[in-house]
Formats: C-alpha cells, sequence, structure tokens
C-alpha cells in the first residue's frame, strides 16, 4: 500500500475532453466562476467586528437605571468580554493563512452611537452574514469562527429583547 503525506497531495485540475479530428485531448480548465476577492474586503469586516466591540462598550456604559437596565448592562458587557477573543482567534487564523491584513478602517462610533444598540446588533449581525463572503467557502476553519461570532450577536439580541 502506497501512502502518502497529506501535504503531498494537489488539488486535481479540473480537466475537459476535447474531440478533434476523431482524437481526443485533455484540456485544463480554469475555474473562472470563482470570485476574486480582496484582502480589504476582509479588513472591512474585521473593522465592523472591531466597532463592534467599541459599541457594546459604549452602550454597556451607557445604560441608566431604568427596569431591566442591569440586564441589558450584562448583556452588552458579556458582548465587548466575548467577542474580542473572537475577533483575534479569526484575524491570527486569517493572517496565518493569508498573511498580515492591511486597510482597517479607523473606527469612528459617531454614527453608531446614535443607533439603539438592538437595531445596532440586528444591522451588525446582517453586515457579518453579508460581508464573510470575503472569505472562502473552503475556509470551512474561518467560517466557524464567523460563526461563533454572529451567534455572540443574535444570543446578545435575544438578551436585550426579551430579558431587559
Amino acid at each position: 500500500m502506497n501512502i502518502r503525506k497529506f501535504s503531498e497531495l494537489k488539488k486535481k485540475p479540473n480537466i475537459k475532453l476535447i474531440k478533434e479530428n476523431d482524437q481526443f485531448e485533455t484540456q485544463e480548465v480554469s475555474n473562472a466562476t470563482e470570485p476574486v476577492v480582496e484582502q480589504s474586503d476582509c479588513a472591512k469586516l474585521f473593522s465592523k467586528m472591531f466597532e463592534s466591540r467599541e459599541m457594546a462598550h459604549i452602550y454597556h456604559l451607557q445604560v441608566k437605571g431604568d427596569q431591566g437596565s442591569y440586564a441589558k448592562h450584562m448583556a452588552l458587557g458579556s458582548f465587548y468580554e466575548g467577542v474580542l477573543d473572537l475577533i483575534d482567534d479569526l484575524v491570527e487564523t486569517y493572517q496565518g493563512q493569508y498573511g498580515i491584513v492591511d486597510g482597517y478602517d479607523v473606527i469612528d462610533t459617531t454614527e453608531t452611537r446614535t443607533k439603539e444598540p438592538v437595531a445596532y446588533f440586528e444591522e451588525l449581525a446582517e453586515f457579518i452574514k453579508h460581508g464573510r463572503k470575503c472569505i472562502s467557502p473552503e475556509d470551512t476553519h474561518l467560517h466557524n469562527i464567523i460563526d461563533e461570532v454572529v451567534a455572540i450577536t443574535y444570543k446578545t439580541l435575544y438578551k436585550l429583547k426579551f430579558n431587559s
């Protein structure tokens, strides 16, 4: 039995058979349908995630003593404490595979501060779900971490909507 190391395996090229003058030839076909994704698209996604951590902290500190405020305070605290480790894992793993990411957006919370926390986190979840397209579907290890960010976002929304 011939066993090869995983690192020695190569992706098989996409081949099609062509018949010309009663002879068959093989021709390699490119996967031109796969979109080319710029690293800057991922920098936007990562920047938005960093912004979400900052916004959760701001919202957390601005909670006032209304009914349910303690639950809201705790929900926002859980988000900003938990999401940073996930973002670090995502960016470090991505950079280990693709190289250092440049071009992060400066975190400017001027516009987002005017939004209510529920509206902000609903928009965040949608942004992440669409922004994740910058990562190849084959990179399931990266999508797994993004799924965790989406999950903590929806968990926070649950706490904000129904526990405060």
